[in-house]
């Protein structure tokens, strides 16, 4: 047993470098919250070779200032599995030597990988262990076609997330419907498990629309009604469906255009576009600092957000959905996790359950509806507020999980 104590000190192991948008949007954003409140925050990091060491120097001094201590290590990516295994054991040892040094009361594991790592440690530095469960990510790969089901990859990361589940004493999931299926649907639920939705920074996103012609006119889209799609492409993304809708939706709207914001190479979507006869001036595709993206998306009439709805994705929060919603944009998605139940009937988006031309006409009727609606922006920014709100649900939860966790004296040891 570990001492009860009022505060945390605490190891947040996050298998991203620091300059992912998701570690400044889903990780850093919280953290700071969380150090704002008297815990003590260390961050281990997984970085690329190479990079510059001043800049490097800057980072961990401008969050040293915000109360969090960053620590960092090489990221292997390649030959996949035994580059992984190589990390997960770096990470081990990294975290019982921060553990020890450091005098932590828990590791802080942001899904899978860094789940093993801190499991690997307890034998030999005892903490309270947190696994924030980002998603199955064993089924996740499988239902991509990235791993095969029963491979050697699956069934190692079902054992972590068995293991992780059964130790930890604190326990984050993205959605409603993950909870019930791990955990059944009690009333009462199960104790030290928080759900806590990808949230946004509502009001600073929202803000971002009092520049909304400016951006439209420096980004050549006055005059036109703007689709925005932000982030990755492949894998559960569905690239192709998202080329099929914007043509198929372009034949209804003629001033349709299409706003990809992205760190990624979009050639493959601009193939897919151009199959499907959408002429290449009808997309514009750049990239923007994650601080700058209220700007962008105020350009924005409304918002993407095609993941295949997959099995595994029971699990997931699209924090595009978010961001889109706090911009004010009502979304096209599809129904996985809660974005169903989130977005159903409110006036606040369109939920597609098929994939066909006929289905992607009535969306772009039905989105054509919510766009001339000027209460429609008020009624996504109120939604963002009340659901996924930063300020409002994210760090109040994810403080409660620290009050629980503080409060626990069990070790996962």
């Amino acid at each position: 047993m570990l001492p009860r104590v009022r505060v945390l000190r605490s190891l947040y192991v996050c298998y991203l470098s620091i300059a992912d948008p998701l570690v400044d949007s889903q990780v850093l954003a919280y953290l700071d919250g969380l150090a704002a409140t008297g815990h003590t925050i260390h961050l281990l990091s997984f970085e690329p070779a190479g990079g510059d060491r001043a800049q490097r120097h800057r980072v961990r001094a401008a969050l040293r200032d915000r109360g969090i201590h960053w620590h960092r290590l090489r990221y292997h990516k390649r030959p996949s599995l035994p580059a992984t295994l190589y990390d997960v054991l770096c990470g081990t040892l990294a975290c019982v030597w921060l553990v020890r040094r450091h005098r932590l009361h828990a590791i802080h594991a942001r899904n899978h990988v860094p789940a093993a790592m801190a499991l690997l440690a307890a034998p030999l530095a005892p903490h309270r262990l947190i696994f924030d469960l980002r998603g199955l990510m064993g089924q996740e790969y499988v239902d991509a076609g990235r791993w095969p089901a029963g491979g050697i990859a699956a069934r190692l990361t079902a054992r972590v997330q068995r293991a992780g589940l059964r130790r930890a004493v604190g326990i984050v999931v993205l959605t409603e419907r993950v909870r019930s299926i791990l955990f059944g649907t009690g009333a009462a639920g199960h104790d030290g498990v928080f759900v806590i939705p990808c949230c946004a920074d509502v009001e600073r996103i929202a803000a971002g629309r009092d520049g909304r012609e400016r951006t439209r006119e420096r980004l050549r889209l006055s005059g036109r009604r703007v689709l925005v799609y932000v982030g990755k492409f492949g894998g559960w993304y569905m690239d192709a469906e998202l080329a099929q809708l914007f043509a198929v939706a372009s034949e209804a709207i003629d001033d349709l255009h299409l706003l990809v914001i992205t760190q990624a190479d979009a050639g493959g979507l601009r193939a897919l576009l151009a199959a499907r006869g959408v002429d290449a001036g009808r997309c514009t595709v750049t990239s923007i600092a994650h601080d700058r993206l209220g700007e962008a998306l105020g350009a924005a009439d409304a918002g993407l957000a095609l993941i295949a709805p997959m099995p595994s994705k029971v699990a997931s929060s699209p924090t595009k959905v978010s961001e889109c919603l706090a911009a004010g944009l009502p979304v096209i998605a599809t129904a996985i996790g809660d974005t169903g139940e989130l977005l159903g009937g409110g006036g606040t988006g369109v939920v597609l359950t098929e994939f066909t031309d006929a289905a992607y006409r009535r969306a772009a009727g039905e989105l054509t509806a919510l766009i001339d609606d000027p209460r429609t922006a008020e009624r996504c920014i109120a939604l963002a507020r009340a659901r996924l709100s930063l300020a409002e649900v994210g760090l109040p939860r994810y403080r409660a999980l620290y009050e629980h966790v503080a409060a626990h004296g069990t070790s996962s040891r």
